[in-house]
């Protein structure tokens, strides 16, 4: 069952200050959303305002591993009231952010938050913004307007999918090339490509949209097929995710038909003849999809959405499509017997393969990527003063963990996340000065070694 869920969402960092380390709650955004379970009996929540709009709430804190977010919820009586009993939550966002402080602190209760006063404090973590926003407008503002830029940058979160990067940007600027132009609609038409990115789980493909969203100055959404139903049944409709654009787009209806939409688990959209209601659910989005694709009027509240200068993405790993994991030859006809209709893979005119992963490339994917839990908590490590190291032996041994659940990179941060959470208290209690990781023997069943602080050894 559906339920809607509000609040404000806080960054929390630490700062060192006079001496002193405090624990800083940044205000990040004030989040409206919908909370629902799956067909894979997963919560969810799918954000529908602000930055984080099109996007799962669960997803918030995998786009940036090292940061920590935290979700404080607004009492849904409050929200509407200040509204004058209104229900516009675009409306209620802006005035709880016009309303909302930037920076708190834990408030005596430990429970709750209260705006930080100290101006000493706020001025010295202002000073602090201000560098980080002229670092970003060098170094980031290139990014969405330069494809070398961004296909360099993307390479250094998603590992031994070099090729596939540069064919999803390609086809991407590509389309924005020919939607932006002068040239008549038939031709656009014939020029724009949807795009289909299909692989086993666990290679980038929904990482590397994600990538391109925080670099790309258009506005891109990733909804979920799973959430998905045709007209009649419960669930979300094809207009829901085209409003949800809109939104993305700051309601600039134009800018929203230019965008990119990204479905999730397209795969999860096939015909599924044990079971005849999903069938024909399954059946219906899929039809609802033809008429997106193509290049149709839909019409949500007083709005008329033109979807012909629109571009699709569908992400999907078709999991036993094919005997093994190369997915590069697969045919049409493969996706029909999967269960999709042959009208509506014909849509997608541009199809991309990512590579299978080897044990080689996922031990790459630890050492090299961005978002490896071995860079990501190095920094966590650099920030409490702890030395930090590892072993190459340590490198394979999680590999394998990873491996032997079958979900490619995905599960890398959760097996490391298991083997240091018993080491991480005494961590943060300040017993340990150094932590390295190892493979465990005989000798140490533990996959890490801690050495004391010389405050306890003496």
């Amino acid at each position: 069952m559906a339920n809607l869920r509000i609040g404000y969402l806080f960054k929390k960092k630490y700062v060192k200050y006079e001496k002193k380390k405090y624990e800083i709650f940044e205000f990040i955004d004030y989040v409206v959303g919908i909370g629902f379970t799956n067909t894979e009996k997963n919560d969810r929540c799918n954000v529908l305002s602000g930055k984080y709009n099109g996007t799962y709430a669960s997803f918030i804190n995998k786009n940036g591993n090292e940061e920590e977010y935290v979700f404080l919820a607004d009492n849904l009586g409050d929200a509407l009231k200040i509204n004058d009993n209104q229900v516009n939550f675009t409306s209620i966002r802006e005035k709880r952010l016009s309303s909302t402080g930037k920076y708190y602190l834990r408030d005596s209760d430990g429970d709750s938050l209260a705006r930080l006063v100290n101006q000493d404090l706020l001025d010295y973590l202002q000073k602090g913004d201000q560098k980080e926003q002229s670092d970003f407008a060098e170094d980031e503002f290139e990014k969405t307007s330069d494809i070398s830029s961004m296909y360099s940058s993307i390479k250094k979160t998603i590992i031994s999918q070099d090729e596939q990067i540069m064919q999803i940007l390609t086809a991407l600027f590509k389309n924005q090339k020919v939607v932006n132009s002068d040239l008549d609609m038939d031709l656009i038409a014939k020029l724009k490509e949807n795009i289909l990115i299909y692989g086993s789980t666990g290679t980038g493909k929904t990482e590397i949209l994600k990538r391109i969203s925080k670099l790309y100055n258009i506005p891109i959404v990733i909804e979920d097929a799973t959430a998905l139903s045709e007209t009649g049944y419960q669930g979300r409709k094809i207009t829901d995710m085209l409003e949800d654009l809109c939104l993305a787009a700051d309601n600039d209806k134009e800018l929203a038909e230019k965008g990119i939409l990204v479905i999730d688990e397209f795969d999860k959209l096939a015909e599924k003849s044990e079971d005849s209601q999903s069938h024909v659910s399954r059946l219906g989005v899929q039809r609802s999809l033809l008429k997106l694709l193509d290049g149709t009027l839909f019409y949500f509240g007083d709005k008329k959405f033109d979807t012909s200068k629109l571009t699709v993405v569908g992400l999907g790993a078709f999991t036993g499509i094919s005997e093994g994991d190369d997915y590069k030859q697969l045919t049409a006809d493969d996706f029909m017997k999967y269960g999709i209709m042959r009208e509506l893979i014909g849509r997608f005119s541009k199809s991309i393969a990512m590579n299978p992963l080897s044990k080689e490339d996922i031990m790459k994917i630890l050492r090299e990527s961005d978002f490896s839990p071995l860079n990501t908590y190095k920094k966590l490590f650099d920030m409490l003063e702890v030395h930090f190291d590892f072993s190459d032996e340590f490198v394979e041994y999680i590999t394998e963990l990873a491996i032997a659940k079958q979900s490619g990179a995905r599960s890398l941060k959760t097996v490391f996340d298991d083997c240091i959470s018993s080491a991480l208290f005494r961590i943060f209690a300040g017993e340990y000065s150094s932590i390295s990781l190892v493979k465990p023997d005989d000798e140490n069943n533990k996959p890490y070694i801690l050495t004391k602080t010389k405050e306890k050894n003496d």
